[in-house]
């Protein structure tokens, strides 16, 4: 009996410790924005692989260091028909006119990827009002275990907030 309460216990810890690592990931960024995928070019084909540049027009700056540029691009593995989804990778099919949520370095494509989210308005507005509220949940010692301060939180509740006020605004 006590094998499967500290079982069950520790299942219940591991989904929120990897949402806060997530969480970690997201507020580093110092550049956040909302665009829209105005083209993708193929850099480099291999059996198991497509690496893709993707420029973005950013509709939305939400964190920025400087200056808010127009465009951005953003370097990425993808896939198709011929080259299937490799597991355990991010990958992502990007095409014309789909929206995006970029958590990143900077604008430019040099710099690493650090999130990204894509589907139209309402399935970002749904993905940002998700992470606003599991991160709103998480308790005072996975935030510690994280590397997450409560004033990380705050930050990254206002992102969310403005995120989800830009979304909502957004025709």
């Amino acid at each position: 009996m006590a094998c499967v309460l500290i079982c069950g216990a520790a299942a219940d810890l591991f989904p929120g410790n990897m949402r806060s690592f997530v969480e970690f990931v997201r507020r580093q960024a110092p550049v956040v924005y909302v665009g829209s995928v105005k083209e993708v070019r193929v850099l480099q084909r291999t059996k198991f692989d497509i690496k893709a540049k993707t420029v973005v027009d950013v509709k939305e700056v939400i964190r920025s260091p400087g200056s808010n540029p127009r465009q951005a691009s953003i370097e990425h593995s993808s896939y198709d028909e011929k080259t299937p989804i490799l597991e355990g990778g991010p990958q992502y099919q990007l095409r014309p006119g789909v929206s995006v949520l970029i958590f990143a370095n900077s604008f430019d494509a040099r710099s690493p990827l650090g999130y990204l989210v894509h589907g139209d308005r309402q399935e970002l507005l749904q993905r940002v009002d998700a992470l606003r509220d599991t991160l709103s949940r998480i308790s005072p010692d996975q935030l510690k275990a994280n590397k997450i301060t409560e004033n990380d939180r705050r930050v990254q509740m206002s992102s969310y907030e403005k995120l989800s006020a830009f979304l909502r605004a957004a025709k």
